[in-house]
């Protein structure tokens, strides 16, 4: 689960610890996949977390050019779809160039394109999921629309505070969205783990 972790990286959790404890004036800036557990139990006036979205449609469009794609005015679906991640655009903007697509093709596709290159990005941070953190998302992936916490408890194949430290641990690592009290996956992963 999320803040757990690997044997060699034992020490994080100690410097985290007295980043939090010990009087400072110092800057600390931590960027990842996952929200340390650490870090989020910080309560302090000066500490801001900033959760990252994807870029407004205007930087994504300049990421899609500096690729060689064309951009073209329908494209924000296309750029929603990739959440505006950066490194995601990238790569499938790259890949569209190699073969010569456009925007309008792969718009006119269900589903969007899902290019080996961007397989092996989601591969990795995937692949440090434990089994119940799976066995969700392969439940979430199922569903087209965000889902409800009620409807969840009712589906889910797991005792309820397993499913709620479960969603806590994806939410940490910022493989759900919150929003509303509905619990949503990205079409990329769903379509990935689909």
């Amino acid at each position: 689960m999320a803040g757990h972790y690997q044997p060699k990286s034992e020490d994080y959790r100690s410097l985290f610890k007295q980043i939090k404890e010990r009087s400072h004036q110092s800057c600390f800036i931590l960027m990842g996949w996952e929200y340390r557990r650490e870090i989020a139990q910080i309560k302090h006036p000066n500490t801001h977390n900033l959760i990252l979205r994807g870029l407004d449609t205007a930087s994504a469009h300049q990421i899609i050019a500096q690729q060689g794609l064309e951009p073209e005015a329908n494209g924000s679906r296309f750029i929603d779809y990739y959440q505006g991640n950066p490194l995601w655009l990238k790569t499938v903007a790259n890949f569209m160039v190699e073969l010569g697509l456009t925007v309008s093709e792969v718009l006119a596709n269900q589903p969007f394109l899902l290019p080996q290159d961007l397989q092996d990005i989601l591969q990795q941070p995937l692949a440090y999921l434990s089994e119940p953190e799976k066995q969700l998302l392969s439940l979430l992936a199922k569903e087209d629309e965000a889902i409800a916490l009620v409807k969840l408890l009712e589906i889910a194949p797991m005792p309820s505070a397993d499913l709620l430290n479960t969603l806590q641990s994806l939410s940490r690592r910022c493989w759900l969205e919150k929003t509303d009290r509905l619990y949503r996956m990205s079409p990329v992963l769903r379509q990935y783990l689909g």
